[in-house]
């Protein structure tokens, strides 16, 4: 009975040590902030967070969109069309991520907690990409230091990242296009 209990244990013992080490892929419930989802409305948004200090209308990704502007570090970026969440920035220092990640973390706690993920440089920056995989469009940036590689910020987004990304958004879209006219460049 006694070899029983000790192979029971170290089986016991391996499983917990294999489940300890899997990685974890960044799942739906990863791609929110504070309970603010991508997609929510404006009261939605301000039922969560409150009151934004201020806003202001702007083109952010080529996307004409509204920053509600919570504090220097608390950006929700929101569609001018349809009045809907397309975009959340935040780079508080106090801010808890899901799965416990927070500002400072090092590249393998962010892997170790969301799995492997694209690499993207955006504006000089480097992030690390994860897609939602119940919304394709919807993604999550984290961004890094350039020389640490420490988490400096967050992003959800389902805006384009890059201008590859906005072509495609408009591939679909009839363009009613015309040769240029020649140049006449007297006689020559």
């Amino acid at each position: 009975m006694d070899k029983l209990i000790k192979k029971v244990s170290a089986v016991c013992f391996l499983i917990f040590i294999v489940m300890t080490s899997i990685s974890f892929a960044a799942s739906p419930a990863d791609f929110s902030f504070k309970g603010l989802s991508l997609g929510d409305s404006v009261a939605q948004m301000q039922e969560k967070l409150g009151e934004p200090d201020f806003d202001t209308e702007m083109y952010h990704r080529g996307v004409p969109v509204i920053r509600y502007t919570y504090s220097a570090d608390q950006k929700i970026y929101v569609s001018a069309a349809d009045k809907k969440v397309v975009e959340i920035f935040c780079k508080s220092k106090h801010y808890v991520g899901p799965k416990g990640v927070t500002y400072g973390a090092t590249r393998a706690g962010i892997t170790d907690a969301f799995g492997t993920a694209e690499h993207k440089q955006l504006d000089g920056s480097i992030y690390y990409v994860f897609t939602n995989p119940s919304n394709k469009k919807a993604k999550m940036l984290l961004e890094l230091e350039t020389e640490k590689y420490y988490l400096l910020s967050w992003t959800y987004t389902t805006l384009p990242l890059d201008a590859e990304e906005i072509l495609d958004i408009h591939d679909d879209e009839p363009v009613d296009r015309k040769p240029a006219p020649k140049f006449n460049y007297g006689g020559l």
